[in-house]
């Protein structure tokens, strides 16, 4: 797979990450809204993991790389931000300064816990939590390559270590901190973008040899069964310490025998793929990252003005979400990546040589 190609599976896959968080926040909680947030997580290290490898990321690729992310993820933000303090002061409950700050220089996720968390439940601010995890990710992992010069077993040995340590670190905290500082920790959630981060790097590899034989028994059907059944195992299992420790590794390993069934090998079944890949389901992902922000907006207006789980609620959250992330991807996501896409290809080292085509990130 080359970085130019497009993934429509994989904006599908984001379909379903945002269906489970929305349908959690704004139904009921026994939807495992958790689980879409480790699937974007995943999906995370698992794009741009493929993506700076393949265009044999060095340090002359970090400024293009930078500039492409802030114009992708800030803009929309910054508006969010700014759309919330002001309809949030429309409905009397005004957003305090310390919550902003924490959203828009995204450390949201620690904020929780050095602040009331009380509080946080009902601020719109409070769903930028895993964009701080994820944009954590994305200053240190071009950092992490960097250091490891190109050498891809470096790579592979500090994403296990980082892997393990996560879990081990999870182990040790339970019990001593609230049970969300460890749901949304970078320290504690790194683990489900390395997981990501490692199968992409994997596939980079591969070369024949031992890797090819183990991405050919993760590409097979009965490896696919195997990860759905896990899946359903951790969703299942109820135990406090296994939900907030172990959970989120089995999750990160049941996800990669569905990415290499859907990415390497195409062996993933045929409705999969068709249900994936169909129109709706590219768009819902592609507008995936607006309507993260603005369900949560709406579910926020919405909670000040009827009581918990009633229809108008319900009704009121995702008409406002629909009609901010329209507004959101159309007016704001879509022409600053753009302008992301044009300025990054200007500093990009390709552009010297008169090959400046951006690089197409699939990344939230």
């Amino acid at each position: 797979m080359s970085a130019l190609d497009r993934l429509p599976a994989l904006d599908g896959l984001r379909a379903v990450a945002i269906g489970l968080v929305v349908a959690s926040h704004v139904f009921t909680h026994s939807v495992p809204g958790g689980l879409g947030v480790t699937l974007f997580f995943f999906i995370s290290g698992f794009i741009i993991t493929r993506m700076l490898l393949n265009e044999n990321f060095d340090r002359s690729h970090m400024l293009p790389f930078y500039v492409r992310r802030f114009f992708r993820l800030a803009p929309a933000l910054l508006v969010f931000v700014a759309i919330s303090a002001l309809a949030m002061a429309l409905v009397a409950m005004p957003l305090p300064l310390a919550d902003v700050s924490a959203a828009l220089f995204y450390y949201a996720n620690y904020h929780a816990f050095w602040f009331d968390p009380q509080r946080q439940v009902l601020s719109p601010l409070g769903i930028t939590w895993s964009l701080a995890v994820e944009e954590h990710f994305y200053v240190l992992f071009p950092m992490l390559l960097l250091l490891v010069r190109k050498r891809i077993d470096r790579l592979l040995l500090a994403l296990c270590l980082v892997i393990v340590a996560a879990l081990l670190w999870r182990l040790v905290l339970y019990g001593s901190v609230p049970i969300d500082r460890i749901y949304q920790g970078t320290d504690t959630r790194f683990d489900s973008i390395a997981w990501g981060c490692l199968l992409s790097t994997l596939m980079h590899r591969e070369r024949g040899g031992v890797v090819s034989r183990l991405l050919d028994a993760l590409s097979s059907r009965s490896a696919l069964a195997l990860g759905v059944a896990l899946l359903l195992a951790t969703l299942l299992v109820r135990d406090p310490r296994f939900r907030e420790t172990i959970r989120y590794s089995l999750q990160g390993l049941a996800f990669v025998p569905l990415f290499c069934a859907l990415f390497r090998s195409r062996s993933a079944p045929a409705w999969l793929r068709t249900a994936l890949e169909s129109r709706t389901m590219v768009f819902v992902g592609a507008v995936s990252y607006s309507l993260y922000f603005y369900h949560f907006l709406g579910l926020s207006i919405a909670s000040a003005l009827f009581a918990p789980e009633t229809v108008g609620r319900a009704a009121l959250a995702l008409l406002l979400g629909a009609i901010g992330t329209l507004f959101s991807y159309r007016l704001i996501e879509t022409p600053t990546r753009r302008v992301g896409a044009r300025w990054a290809a200007r500093l990009s080292p390709r552009a010297a040589l008169g090959d400046a085509a951006p690089v197409r990130s699939d990344a939230r």
